[in-house]
Order: C-alpha cells, then structure tokens, then sequence
C-alpha cells in the first residue's frame, strides 16, 4: 500500500531521463566504464550506450568524457554538466519522495482500508 511515482526528464515530450539512467551515470565514476554499469545493472551495453548518447544529443550536452588512454587503461568519468544532472536528480527524488510520504500519511481512511484489504491485487 503507498503512493508511488517515476520521474522522468522529458524535452519535447521524449523521454531522456529517468531512474535507469541516472543510475547508470552514477555507476560509471565507480566502475570506470559504461560496460561494466551496463553489466551490473543487467542492462546490455549497447542498449546503455544508445540511450546515453540520445540523452546527450537531446540534451545538446555531454554528460560523459571519454577517457581516451593507450591500451586498458580507457575510462569514462561524468562531465561536470554530468555531475550536476546526476546530484539534482537525486535531490529532486528525495523531496518527492518525501513529499509523497507526508501524502501517504494523509490518504483518506476509505482508501487506506480499500488498499489494505486486497493488498495482493494490482490494482493499478
């Protein structure tokens, strides 16, 4: 039982931001290359490259450097412009999802007991 909500990053009514790809960007730093994020997030690597790069173009910013090195030692990092998305996404997320907690809290005694009833049920 609860309230529930997505945010997305749209221009032009197309999708360029969400959840999934912001963990992607988050995961990049860390793990040094977008294969590796794509792999442990269980997404294919070239899905993640091609939705990365849509965001960019949409967005008209880059959002990874390229670490371009000799041999193994290529890497990707998050661009400062990258950083900044990455930091106000999730600050936007806390305080939504804060904001939908105090909501929760107020949710009217008829849906609290309709949704506490049939909790197994996708209700939609």
């Amino acid at each position: 039982m609860g309230l529930s909500i997505k945010l997305f990053v749209e221009k032009d009514g197309k999708y360029i931001l969400g959840t999934g790809r912001i963990g992607l960007l988050k995961s990049i730093p860390q793990l040094g290359s977008l294969r590796q994020a794509a792999q442990q997030l269980g997404m294919s690597y070239r899905w993640a490259w091609g939705r990365l790069n849509t965001a960019e173009t949409e967005l008209g910013i880059p959002l990874l450097s390229r670490n371009v090195n000799t041999g193994k030692n290529r890497s990707m990092s998050l661009t400062p412009e990258g950083e900044a998305i990455v930091k106000w996404f999730e600050e936007t997320e806390r305080e939504v999802n804060e904001c939908l907690a105090r909501m929760e809290k107020q949710m009217p005694e008829p849906l609290k007991k309709a949704l506490a009833k049939d909790s197994g049920a996708d209700g939609g």
